[in-house]
């Protein structure tokens, strides 16, 4: 039984059409995992802070950076 071979079967018009489509793929992906980290990590730190007796909405950017 012969064992089907892609790179004997993709021809260089087809990967020069691949490639890009590939590239944006995975950059969505990245995007997307970075994305969802950063919300978690916004959503921890209001957690910590509501933990702390501390309300995060009345925070302003200058007391957050002190700490």
């Amino acid at each position: 039984m012969n064992s089907f071979q892609w790179l004997l079967t993709l021809r260089p018009e087809q990967l020069a059409l691949m490639l890009p489509m590939v590239v944006v793929v995975c950059i969505a992906i990245v995007g997307l995992i970075l994305g969802i980290a950063k919300v978690v990590l916004q959503h921890r730190e209001r957690m910590a802070m509501i933990e702390r007796g501390m309300h995060p909405d009345l925070v302003t950017p200058e007391e957050e950076d002190d700490t």
